[in-house]
């Protein structure tokens, strides 16, 4: 029920909507419930109302450092960094345990942004010693480790034109040699594959390429590499040369284009 919910909210239904509100009163005591309506909030950009129900899933679960991401990810876009700092610190500290070790890099990756905002750099720098150097991320905006180092004051050195950071800049007209033999390599097939993640991103109102081509990175847990990167912003191209989905803007340069359903 839950997946299809969301599935819905997706997609801008407001059937979904409905339906996570109607969870709640069926299942109140249930905080995966709370989770999905904290969820359809946050798909409206109402974070104020988003972090009023997970809060109330965390009430509910206190143990579970997922919770405490996400509601710290909905500070973070309020611009509660004092909050955001807490919650992200808490889920760290739950992810002790094993099963929640994958949570931890991402979870010192957004603290590091929340303490950039909040001037404690030193504290930043800190939890970026945790993450890998080529570690990219969407918190308010897609981040790089290298970003937030320029943003804590540290000289990093200028990425190579190959090595350049994935969405920073105007793609090349033609694809490489790189981008053909991964076209190649993943065939008819893993390309049908790669167009069907990239629509399950979307909806009937325009959003930004770059976020949907991020989201179906990782909803297809494909590498969030150039080449993939690249190979996804042409994908989204075909896609609207073939009329199945709008664009607006270039899509050459996925951070200021657009894309929607029709």
């Amino acid at each position: 029920m839950i997946r299809n919910i969301k599935y819905r909210i997706r997609k801008s239904d407001p059937t979904g909507f409905e339906d996570a509100v109607r969870l709640v009163e069926q299942y109140p005591e249930d905080p995966h419930v709370w989770d999905t309506l904290a969820y359809a909030h946050s798909s409206s950009d109402d974070y104020v109302a988003a972090i009023a129900a997970i809060s109330r899933a965390i009430e509910l679960n206190p143990k579970d450092p997922a919770l405490f991401f996400d509601r710290g990810e909905y500070a973070l876009q309020t611009g509660d960094h004092e909050r955001a700092v807490a919650d992200f610190g808490q889920g760290l500290v739950l992810c002790d345990e094993p099963r929640w070790e994958y949570l931890r890099e991402v979870l010192h990756f957004l603290r590091a942004e929340a303490f950039v905002h909040l001037g404690k750099k030193a504290e930043a720098l800190a939890d970026l010693s945790h993450v890998r150097d080529d570690y990219r991320y969407w918190t308010t905006e897609l981040r790089s480790k290298a970003d937030l180092l320029v943003m804590c004051g540290e000289s990093v050195p200028p990425l190579k034109e190959k090595e350049e950071a994935p969405l920073s800049s105007p793609m090349p007209e033609s694809p490489d040699e790189e981008e053909i033999a991964l076209g190649k390599e993943l065939g008819e097939a893993g390309l049908a594959a790669v167009d069907a993640a990239l629509l399950k991103q979307m909806t009937h109102r325009y959003l930004k390429a770059a976020r949907i081509i991020v989201d179906a990175l990782d909803f297809g847990s494909y590498p969030l590499d150039d080449t993939h990167v690249r190979l996804f912003a042409r994908r989204l191209i075909a896609l609207a040369e073939a009329g199945t989905i709008e664009a607006r803007g270039n899509l050459l340069n996925p951070r200021r284009s657009e894309v929607c359903l029709p």
